[in-house]
């Protein structure tokens, strides 16, 4: 097996958004510097915002790292609680999770919801941000706002006092702003959000991003926090039993991003050999 030296190198194979000139770009290890800082960490709540509208359903990008990243935070003693919206209802039964309405909410309720949780770090994996415009636009460019709850909005406020991450793929998700220099170029990229984060990572599926990150804190931990392919399987099975939809495909199906499902466990094995290679 061909060996990788960083997760980007593993996480960005089989690009179909242009990603690769984010990294271009932005030459950096991401995900070894997000996980540097976040081990540092008092233990506490991490606020996790995922799930992103599409043809009536929240997209099968997203929840599942968002699920295992909790499981992975759970284990090395943070309090893990999903921010989220209406179209991903029950998807996370073991993990407390807060619904925002898809109106939002008055600053000071998001002011309320930071007081009474007080959450150490902000982490968004593939959650539609805000672009400059204060729309909310799908990968095809067309408005979602009317079906987006404006989470971000409690991302941004949490951050002022917090640590934020975010994991992108596309370019309009919560936390790109950071790459906007990237973004810019029309010919690539035909618009984005404008929300920027502290530690911003990149993946050619953000999914695997969230993967990307557990293998690296596995790595740097020595504890064993990714999740198996048939684990995996076995989430998305139940998030597809839910309606949850490919987000290219736009069908109830077990796939992610279009991606052919054979792809996944050959990410999650070489994630595992580069968390347990040193």
């Amino acid at each position: 097996m061909h060996a990788f030296y960083t997760i980007e190198e593993i996480v960005l194979q089989h690009s179909t958004r242009h990603m690769d000139k984010i990294q271009a770009l932005f030459p950096f290890e991401h995900t070894q510097k997000a996980v540097e800082a976040f081990v540092k960490l008092e233990k506490g709540v991490v606020f996790i915002y995922t799930g992103f509208y599409v043809a009536g359903y929240a997209e099968t990008d997203g929840p599942i790292g968002a699920y295992f990243l909790a499981k992975a935070f759970e284990k090395i003693g943070f309090r893990p609680v999903i921010v989220t919206d209406s179209f991903c209802e029950d998807y996370f039964p073991e993990i407390e999770t807060l619904y925002i309405p898809l109106q939002g909410l008055h600053v000071n309720e998001y002011e309320s919801l930071l007081k009474e949780y007080k959450p150490v770090a902000h982490f968004s994996i593939e959650r539609c941000g805000q672009n400059a415009q204060g729309d909310y636009l799908n990968a095809r460019g067309v408005s979602v706002k009317e079906f987006t709850a404006p989470v971000d909005e409690l991302f941004k406020l949490g951050s002022q006092t917090a640590p934020s991450f975010g994991i992108g793929d596309g370019g309009n998700e919560v936390g790109m702003g950071s790459f906007a220099k990237a973004l810019e170029n029309k010919e690539y990229f035909n618009d984005y959000c404008v929300i920027s984060c502290d530690y911003p990572m990149i993946a050619s599926v953000s999914n695997w991003g969230g993967y990307g990150f557990i293998a690296e804190l596995e790595r740097v931990l020595h504890v064993s926090l990714l999740p198996s392919f048939e684990a995996v399987e076995q989430y998305l099975a139940f998030i597809v039993s839910k309606g949850s939809v490919d987000g290219i495909k736009r069908e109830s199906m077990m796939s992610v991003d279009g991606k052919e499902w054979e792809i996944e466990p050959e990410i999650l094995h070489a994630l595992k050999d580069y968390a347990t290679k040193g």
